[in-house]
């Protein structure tokens, strides 16, 4: 792979994860991953042409059979390295159907999803995959909301294309 200039441009690979929790039940949305690789967050690559938000909804109704209202975000994180760039964003969303039941139905998104409790992912974590967590993010973020952590505006975060604001 070859280092980027200003010439050519940046490769950058975009990702949207999202941290949905129950409304009701005040449970945590994961995803029993394929491959072996254990439980996590909704989300996935942002494909050429689509945009961060529409991702988040579009990978939670396949990973986990819920489709989602987003209601802010959590963290947009951007990396910048010689060959390429990174960016995740990171939203924090609730079922749009409370009555909705995750996915139990395996396919190549994923192998299911449940509601848990932190609790419940808490004991996870002490489990390698398949079994565990993927990774500590759905434990940190649920922590995070459950102290009151801040979530900001979904306005936050707009297509370069948009219109500036302006006053009245």
């Amino acid at each position: 792979m070859s280092r980027w200039d200003r010439n050519i441009g940046c490769p950058m690979h975009c990702f949207s994860l999202v941290v949905c929790r129950h409304p009701e039940t005040k449970l945590w949305l994961a995803v029993n991953e394929t491959k072996n690789r254990g439980w996590w967050l909704p989300g996935g690559f942002v494909e050429c042409g689509d945009d961060h938000f529409s991702t988040a909804i579009r990978e939670t109704i396949e990973e986990a059979g819920i489709a989602i209202t987003l209601k802010g975000i959590l963290r947009i994180e951007s990396s910048m390295k010689k060959y390429g760039g990174r960016q995740r964003a990171i939203f924090y969303a609730e079922p749009s159907d409370p009555t909705q039941q995750p996915k139990q139905t395996p396919d190549n998104e994923s192998l299911g999803a449940a509601w848990m409790s932190l609790e419940q992912l808490l004991e996870k974590k002490k489990l390698q995959p398949p079994e565990g967590l993927r990774g500590s993010e759905l434990v940190d973020w649920a922590s995070y909301i459950e102290k009151g952590g801040t979530i900001y505006p979904l306005d936050m975060f707009v297509n370069s294309e948009s219109s500036p604001i302006t006053n009245g």
